[in-house]
């Protein structure tokens, strides 16, 4: 077997990712997409010679990625495209669309809609979870350190009408916000809800603009280092909510069965390694760093994201966010989805024998 290597792709640019995102949020996407796959010749049992296109996102939250790139796919016979992109809904029009054969996409109303649409694509793994405690944080102005913020997030039920923000509509992290907002005594209905970039959001919390909002790290911690706010929940002891999950384009994934098999073989293996070892080993922090710039000292410090080494996921935990989109009314659609046609485990189970 020769020497493989995963090698990045560059961007496209942003007018075709646009025209992309257009066809998928529209419904205007047909169940053909047109896509030519480069390994497959019509062939189902294609080999392993295929390059296979990944869009991923600069964040921590794709460190599984990057290790499957970096440290497996050698390992399974498979050379990765890492192609970075600038958003999750970004990945997954292009995953649909056929510009990427895998990506990943957050539990949000854009993948949803898409599902719901008719759309080659499907979650076929999770990425990364999480805990609503380590993302929630209230601005320095209403409680001055985290013993305040715990007391103040007891019942903030007073602040009807006040601001709070998450980073973008339709995506888990709002989602996660109302979840926040019935834990402290308030609903989305009750706020004034403002969708600020993750960086902006600690000014906001710093300046008052905001009484509280959901970040990812590293933003909380930066947020809590700088006096900007405070989460009032400690890390709990219980199983981390899933935020992000593996997609396929389904018609690659079909055409070439034994290229998709090899991908999630790869995959498995990344995420044993990080469910084992951690997110946060030298290693690990080094792979972060190239492909995101982050300090490694920075991502050390923050609470660690998570990924099961089995590759499973808690659909009923996964439904809640479908339903809160719909109370939302970000669905074209009415009826819930049964989860198990939206998350394809076929590829997981053939590789580890589920």
């Amino acid at each position: 077997m020769g020497h493989i290597t995963a090698r990045r792709g560059t961007r496209y640019g942003i007018l075709a990712a646009a025209a992309a995102a257009a066809l998928v949020l529209s419904g205007c996407a047909g169940g053909d997409t047109g896509q030519v796959d480069p390994t497959s010749n019509g062939d189902a049992t294609a080999d392993l010679s295929g390059v296979i296109r990944v869009g991923y996102l600069a964040t921590g939250s794709s460190l599984p990625l990057f290790a499957t790139a970096e440290k497996y796919a050698e390992d399974v016979g498979i050379e990765i495209e890492m192609i970075e992109v600038n958003s999750g809904n970004e990945s997954l029009t292009g995953v649909a669309t056929g510009q990427y054969d895998v990506g990943f996409a957050g539990i949000g109303s854009a993948a949803y809609n898409a599902f719901d649409e008719g759309l080659p694509v499907r979650y076929v793994a999770p990425m990364h979870a999480g805990y609503l405690e380590d993302y929630f944080i209230i601005s320095s102005q209403h409680a001055g350190s985290a013993e305040e913020a715990s007391e103040l997030a007891g019942d903030m039920s007073h602040l009807q009408g006040q601001s709070f923000a998450a980073n973008a509509p339709g995506v888990v992290t709002e989602a996660l916000l109302g979840f926040a907002l019935e834990e402290v005594g308030l609903s989305m209905s009750e706020i004034n809800l403002e969708h600020i970039p993750f960086p902006d959001q600690v000014v906001a919390l710093a300046n008052g603009g905001i009484v509280g909002g959901i970040l990812s790290e590293p933003f909380p911690t930066q947020a809590e280092e700088n006096g900007s706010g405070y989460r009032p929940w400690e890390t709990p002891d219980t199983e981390p909510l899933p935020f992000t999950g593996i997609i396929f384009n389904t018609d690659w994934a079909d055409q070439n069965s034994q290229l998709a098999e090899a991908f999630m073989e790869a995959y498995a293996m990344a995420a044993a390694d990080l469910a084992e070892n951690g997110w946060d080993t030298p290693e690990m922090l080094d792979l972060v760093e190239q492909y995101t710039g982050a300090d490694p000292a920075i991502v050390a410090a923050s609470r660690q994201h998570h990924i099961t080494a089995d590759l499973s996921v808690d659909l009923d935990m996964v439904l809640r966010y479908q339903k809160f989109f719909m109370e939302q009314n970000s669905l074209n659609y009415d009826e819930i989805i049964p989860e198990e046609e939206i998350w394809d485990f076929s590829w997981r189970d053939a590789v580890l024998g589920s």
